[in-house]
């Protein structure tokens, strides 16, 4: 699945701001399965923002190194 640039830039923003707020809820609920849950929600949407910024860094970086020539193979070179 394809995004736009605009939401794609976001994501990891949205993550992190679902991943704060469920370790406010976790903090502010004591204890039981409610706290425990919103501590697991909190943790999965911390990896997901850190998976989506650090795939837009590599991405990045790969753009700045590729000058788009193209490779030729030994097989279509001429002998």
């Amino acid at each position: 699945m394809r995004l736009s640039r605009p939401v794609y830039e976001t994501l990891p923003l949205f993550y992190a701001a679902i991943a704060a707020i469920a370790w406010l809820i976790a903090y502010l609920d004591g204890g039981g399965a409610r706290s425990i849950i919103s501590f697991g929600i909190g943790i999965a949407a911390a990896i997901a923002a850190l998976t989506v910024f650090l795939h837009r860094h590599d991405c990045r970086a790969l753009k700045r190194q590729y000058n788009g020539e193209t490779i030729e193979l030994p097989s279509t070179l001429q002998r």
